[in-house]
């Protein structure tokens, strides 16, 4: 299974490029809504649907809203990794 930066990238891409953008990688750095990445709140949105349901993790759901695609990059992989110890913690208690 691609990585969490690799599947992010891909889900902002194919919205970038389906609105007739042109970039071949995701700037994590960038805002939510740059203007480079031609995607409004929409599209966003749509775009947060697909991560949770790729992910079981909504970014938004954090004490901090993201503001970067760094910010949700690292919101999923905490929450991922947090899914796994629980996942862990269940067998052990078994």
């Amino acid at each position: 299974m691609p990585d969490v930066a690799s599947r992010l990238q891909k889900l902002v891409l194919a919205v970038h490029r389906r609105n007739g953008g042109q970039l071949k990688k995701l700037d994590f750095t960038a805002r939510l809504l740059d203007p480079a990445l031609r995607l409004d709140s929409l599209d966003l949105a749509e775009i947060m649907v697909g991560l949770e349901k790729e992910s079981g993790v909504s970014p938004f759901e954090s004490a901090t809203p993201p503001r970067t695609w760094a910010d949700v990059l690292v919101a999923v992989q905490k929450s991922e990794i947090n899914n796994k110890d629980t996942k862990t913690r269940r067998r052990v208690n078994r």
